[in-house]
């Protein structure tokens, strides 16, 4: 009965170091997730607030602006009715 309790207690100290362990490591990787997923993000934000040199552009209707032409072109309606609820803002 000595070598199997001992036995158990090498066990427990083993699977209490390699929960730890795993604990740590699936922390570190939902921490880089976090990280890469932010990063995008920033990414994305920078490439839709202004428009790149080879995207063609055209003055805002209404405004005293350029836009990019895709994203007028995507959605008129909603541009204008975006338009409208500014200007009543004002």
């Amino acid at each position: 009965m000595g070598a199997s309790e001992s036995k158990g207690r090498e066990e427990n100290g083993e699977n209490k170091e390699s929960s730890s362990t795993a604990a740590l490591a699936a922390g570190a990787f939902a921490g880089a997730a976090i990280l890469a997923l932010g990063a995008s993000v920033v990414i994305m934000m920078g490439e839709l607030s202004e428009p790149s040199e080879e995207e063609k552009t055209m003055k805002a209707p209404g405004r005293d602006m350029r836009i990019p032409r895709r994203a007028f072109e995507g959605n008129p309606k909603g541009y204008f009715k975006n338009l409208r609820s500014d200007l009543r803002k004002k």
